[in-house]
């Protein structure tokens, strides 16, 4: 399974929320970092930092992927509809 990681907010500043989505919608990991540079060893893109989370969820083995703009990668925006229809069932659930 493809995992996607991407700078979600703070862009930029020394604060920067960086955070990992399973292309099935399920957000695996996040950290706050203080550049790019370090989002990516954070979440694993370049250490084995978050791969623990990666493997319980993916255990037929994942692969990661940094994304640089993920308001225009496709793959980031599949997951990203399947996280809201997740959100929705939670939600439905929670309400039942």
């Amino acid at each position: 399974m493809k995992i996607y990681c991407w700078v979600n907010g703070g862009k930029g500043t020394d604060m920067q929320s960086v955070i990992a989505m399973c292309e099935d919608g399920h957000v695996l990991a996040g950290h706050l970092s203080s550049s790019e540079y370090f989002a990516k060893h954070d979440i694993g893109i370049d250490s084995d930092w978050k791969h623990k989370d990666y493997k319980e969820h993916c255990p037929e083995g994942y692969e990661l992927e940094w994304v640089d703009d993920a308001r225009t990668h496709a793959g980031v925006a599949e997951a990203y509809k399947k996280n809201q229809e997740l959100a929705k069932l939670a939600d439905h659930k929670e309400g039942a």
